[in-house]
């Protein structure tokens, strides 16, 4: 008798990510006989999901049991893997952080890793990806968490400090891979690529085509302005520490203190519509789909996708049931299991890593990493810092601990003062607390001015024994 495999969805309602993975899960023979539970917060979205996958289970795969519920143990109850979609306050929560943000002066073209509005993401996601974590442990203790929920450091990070096995995905490695074949002409499928790194700022290590290595062809390329097609800051990265990184120039921008501090420097790189670095970007997407979808049932009417998409999701789903074996670039602890090696020994071992996977029957595998240069390590270390101090600050749900992630975000610490960081993160949370931790809605102690004292004041220097010694040698010099 063939397995009866269960999968469940936690956020199914996701505008990015909910129809595409049902699309492709249903796509998997695997899952004959099995049941797919769908949870949600937002009735109207998950009703809508809940229609939508049905309708195609019918035509699909009748055999496939669809359960739709609010109620999140109940849609993990023996589940084999479990996929995290959430968003907690959705557009809302982005739309009054971005006000807020740019009030202060800041910039940000995408802003759902870090800085301020990464920040904010984070925190109203943690406790909801803690709460799965402890109820995943209850009810399905040995599952595989998928992660797509953003900022993907500190979640998977903290899923993990449940004890919860957890991988996190994202489509940029396969987009630079796709970005990189055009580059060169070929198709993807012609290249072996081999990258390391953090989320977002994972680096291409190696490329290889046909005719062996590549990236001599590769960086050629990149020199003309026509080839490159509006990726500034990614060529700029590429030549001065002789290494691609996956993203696009404008996510890449928000990481750093050099491209997006000044309307001048914006204006230097090109930066245009779209997340090849426009300012707020993200956010006129967002709002855009909001005002045009919102609640409303955007699936009624639609068709199933009639390919896979390629995502890594459903082929990890498939590998961990007992399909063919998958590798892939993913995010882990950087803390071999069961031990206290590191797989990238750069980084800190509770920090989260981006590195070649593998998922073999119910193993998550990572095999020998490849060695990350200093100088690309030393690049995302800043990040390494700051999502590690997220992740401290929704544990122990210390607001201190948020203004100190803010104020180490290199391009947050080039554009404000620390009292203006203070200031910003104080508003930040005082807004968002309808989504936060209780502990984490407190705001950060006030401050005093620290600048130089009044003049009446400077008599102290007086005292300084250096300097009465430099005025007494210049007095016997002015007696003869």
């Amino acid at each position: 008798m063939a397995a009866s495999y269960r999968v469940a969805v936690i956020g199914a309602g996701s505008l990015s990510h909910g129809k595409r993975l049902i699309d492709d899960l249903l796509g998997l023979g695997i899952l004959e006989g099995g049941r797919l539970s769908l949870m949600g917060n937002n009735a109207r979205r998950l009703e809508a999901i809940g229609r939508y996958a049905s309708r195609t289970a019918r035509e699909r795969m009748p055999s496939l049991e669809i359960l739709e519920t609010t109620d999140r143990r109940e849609a993990l109850e023996g589940a084999d893997l479990v996929f995290s979609l959430f968003d907690a306050g959705g557009f809302q929560a982005f739309d009054q952080d971005w006000r807020i943000l740019t009030a202060a002066g800041l910039d940000a073209c995408v802003g759902d890793s870090s800085g301020p509005l990464g920040i904010m993401r984070a925190l109203r996601n943690g406790p909801i990806m803690l709460g799965l974590a402890e109820d995943m442990a209850r009810t399905c203790p040995g599952a595989l968490l998928v992660n797509y929920v953003n900022p993907m450091a500190p979640l998977v990070a903290a899923a993990e400090a449940r004890g919860v096995t957890c991988v996190g995905v994202c489509g940029g490695i396969e987009a630079t891979r796709s970005y990189v074949a055009g580059v060169l002409g070929l198709e993807p499928g012609e290249l072996q690529t081999v990258f390391a790194g953090i989320n977002h700022l994972c680096w291409l290590l190696g490329v290889e085509g046909p005719e062996g290595d590549l990236y001599p062809s590769f960086r050629e390329a990149m020199a003309d302005p026509a080839g490159r097609a509006g990726e500034a800051v990614r060529f700029e990265l590429l030549q001065q520490f002789g290494h691609f990184a996956s993203e696009s120039s404008g996510h890449l921008s928000d990481f750093f203190p050099w491209f997006r501090r000044s309307p001048e420097l914006r204006a230097r790189y090109g930066f245009i519509p779209g997340c090849n670095g426009a300012s707020g970007s993200y956010h006129k997407f967002s709002e855009f789909v909001h005002r045009h979808l919102g609640d409303e049932d955007y699936l009624e009417g639609e068709a199933a996708a009639t390919g896979a998409s390629g995502d890594y999701g459903p082929l990890i789903a498939e590998a961990w049931l007992g399909g063919k074996d998958f590798g892939f670039t993913g995010n882990v602890l950087n803390r071999r299991r069961g031990t206290q090696a590191r797989i990238l020994p750069a980084f800190p071992s509770e920090a989260c890593v981006e590195v070649p996977l593998r998922v073999s029957g119910r193993s998550l595998i990572v095999p020998e990493p490849p060695k990350l240069p200093p100088a690309l390590a030393a690049l995302c270390l800043p990040l390494v810092t700051e999502q590690g101090l997220i992740l401290e600050a929704i544990l122990a749900q210390d607001p201190e601990l948020v203004f100190a992630a803010a104020a180490i975000d290199p391009l947050t610490a080039s554009a404000l003062d620390l009292p203006g960081i203070r200031r910003l993160m104080a508003e930040l949370l005082k807004a968002n607390a309808p989504w936060l931790a209780p502990g984490l809605a407190r705001i950060p102690r006030r401050t005093e001015e620290a600048g130089f004292p009044p003049r009446a004041l400077r008599s102290r220097e007086k005292e300084d024994p250096l300097l009465s010694l430099v005025r007494r040698f210049e007095r016997r010099k002015r007696r003869g």
